[in-house]
């Protein structure tokens, strides 16, 4: 499964869920913003592009199952974006709540709608359930039946980066986890069900075929 996290605005997520998103199915991770040594330590295939390259290397579009995390663009799309979208399987734009994350998100989301296979968005990053009905709301307003799923704020992600994936594997089995326990379960699910949709939606593509 080919998968790519966009959104013109940058901050809102991506990075972090699309890497944790790799890691949980083993998938390698293309990306053309900046690898750390910490990236590197607990994930061996990663692949970085220069942003100067205008189309994603031949080699690493032939990879079966990936994640291409590309940084923002600013108002225009990045050319490599465009490449990735006819590729993909699933494209996931992840929002935070805030009326320009999530104007964003709808800007991406029309931009290349229909070039993609599916499209699904990630409400990300808030405590207050009013903060996402906000951003629901908003979304479904602008856009047709959208596909939106939800992470709510969690310092997971922070752990992972500082702690590395074995942490990860074994996390809530020190006192004091249980509920980043709970948290790893909820973000496991959402990845779950992003791979349900592509199965599903694969299905009905090939059958139009």
């Amino acid at each position: 499964m080919k998968c790519l996290f966009f959104n013109l605005k940058g901050g809102v997520g991506k990075s972090s869920i699309a890497l944790n998103y790799a890691l949980f199915n083993d998938f390698s991770y293309v990306t053309n913003d900046i690898i750390t040594n910490i990236d590197k330590e607990y994930m061996e295939d990663l692949y970085q592009i220069p942003h100067g390259m205008k189309r994603i290397p031949k080699n690493l579009l032939e990879l079966d199952d990936v994640v291409m995390d590309f940084g923002a663009m600013s108002s225009v799309i990045d050319s490599k974006v465009t490449h990735a979208v006819l590729h993909a399987d699933v494209v996931v734009i992840p929002t935070l709540t805030d009326a320009r994350s999530v104007q964003a998100t709808v800007e991406s989301y029309k931009l290349i709608q229909n070039d993609a296979k599916c499209i699904i968005i990630i409400i990300n990053n808030y405590s207050k359930n009013a903060k996402f009905d906000y951003a629901y709301e908003l979304l479904t307003t602008e856009l047709s039946n959208p596909i939106i799923l939800d992470i709510r704020t969690t310092t997971l992600f922070e752990r992972v980066a500082r702690d590395g994936i074995e942490w990860f594997d074994n996390v809530g089995h020190q006192k004091g986890e249980f509920k980043l326990l709970q948290t790893k379960e909820l973000h496991e699910d959402v990845y779950r069900t992003i791979n349900m949709i592509v199965k599903g939606n694969n299905a009905k593509y090939a059958s139009k075929v």
